[in-house]
């Protein structure tokens, strides 16, 4: 073992163990640690950072690529939104990548991370919980250490609450809006000018109708909606229980699967859903909210997002209508049959259960909506 002894200058004496099995190679280690003290690095130590350079984890095109697909494998199973994926993972991870210019993350530090967030003046939740995700997957896949993870101690920030009339739209709101979710059409490659013989092409605004329909009378989130539309759950239709047309049952985002009794207008949504296979994205959503507020000024603000505070907030107003079997919700259920929590009840009787519906103080009427098929009656 060859072991070399200096002292810089007046500092401190180095003692270091060379990677030399003889003299000669010894001497050769000497030579190098006398030209550059400061830098001088053992063979061992040089041959460590090679393999940390490359293997360092950086946000490049194939990492992003590969906690792309995890994300989306999640979104198969139904733990994330293909929304969530599309418009905030990606993009938000995108912006990391551009402004950290392939550095690796274990050089960069928590203080370089807050001075980016700083320069940017919008979704800075967004971006925390984006970068938050990445490194949490980088870590469960072995691709960063604990210690090299500058994300750990980034605080994400607390969402302020909101007045609850900053959440909730009236029912008169709600109702114009709905009243002027109108189909149109458009000539495609022409402007607002178009010529009046040019063909046009008419734009069906029903799907955005009926997830609008679910939203405000049934409070669904739009991802639930989502996978009733692709087929993951199920609508039963109804006979003789009056107001209660239907149940619709969906697997709820926290697992399990949830019911909900709905009227005859919301059943007629989810149905045409179902048989389309798929609900309307955001972009298409964005676009139609965008139409109607530059056509009606008075309804600026409108948020289908927000319909289900809305839903809650006008529930209060409404009235509660049970199954003519005696329909009771599952809590109550759960009590009378012993159940520790209500998951045994949801899980053996949720697909013959007829939950209380709500009905809100409101009447969602189009001019396009399809009419209601009249029921025959036997003389």
């Amino acid at each position: 073992m060859f072991v070399l002894e200096r002292r810089i200058g007046s500092g401190a004496r180095k003692k270091i163990t060379l990677d030399a099995r003889t003299e000669r190679e010894a001497l050769a280690e000497l030579a190098l640690f006398e030209r550059d003290p400061a830098g001088y690095k053992t063979k061992k130590q040089q041959r460590r950072e090679r393999v940390s350079e490359a293997t360092g984890l950086r946000l490049e095109a194939p990492t992003l690529a590969a906690f792309s697909a995890d994300a989306l494998a999640k979104v198969e199973r139904g733990e994330l939104s293909a929304s969530h994926v599309r418009h905030t993972l990606q993009p938000y991870l995108i912006a990391w990548a551009e402004a950290l210019g392939g550095r690796e993350l274990r050089t960069v530090t928590l203080a370089e991370l807050n001075a980016l967030l700083g320069r940017w003046t919008t979704a800075r939740h967004k971006r925390i919980v984006t970068l938050k995700a990445f490194t949490a997957w980088a870590r469960r896949t072995g691709q960063l250490a604990r210690q090299d993870d500058p994300t750990l101690d980034l605080a994400v920030p607390a969402a302020a609450p909101r007045p609850v009339d900053a959440r909730a739209f009236t029912a008169e709101k709600v109702q114009a809006f709905y009243s002027a979710l109108r189909n149109y059409t458009f000539s495609p490659g022409y402007g607002e000018d178009a010529p009046e013989d040019a063909p046009r092409v008419l734009v069906d605004m029903q799907p955005i109708r009926d997830v609008f329909v679910l939203r405000a009378l049934c409070g669904m989130h739009g991802t639930e909606i989502e996978r009733l539309a692709r087929g993951e759950g199920s609508i039963r239709v109804l006979r003789g229980e009056g107001e209660i047309a239907g149940t619709l049952v969906f697997p709820h985002k926290r697992g399990g699967e949830h019911v909900v009794s709905v009227d005859a207008q919301a059943l007629a949504a989810a149905q045409r859903l179902q048989a389309v296979g798929r609900a309307p994205d955001r972009v298409a959503t964005s676009r139609a909210v965008a139409r109607v507020v530059a056509a009606h000024p008075e309804l600026r603000g409108f948020a289908l997002e927000r319909l289900r505070h809305s839903f809650v907030t006008l529930g209060a107003a409404g009235r509660v209508v049970t199954a003519r079997a005696g329909g009771v919700p599952v809590e109550l259920l759960s009590q009378v049959a012993g159940h520790t929590s209500t998951t045994t009840t949801r899980r053996h009787y949720l697909g013959v259960h007829v939950p209380p519906l709500v009905v809100l103080p409101l009447r969602l009427r189009n001019a396009d909506d399809p009419k209601p098929a009249r029921r025959r009656v036997r003389k």
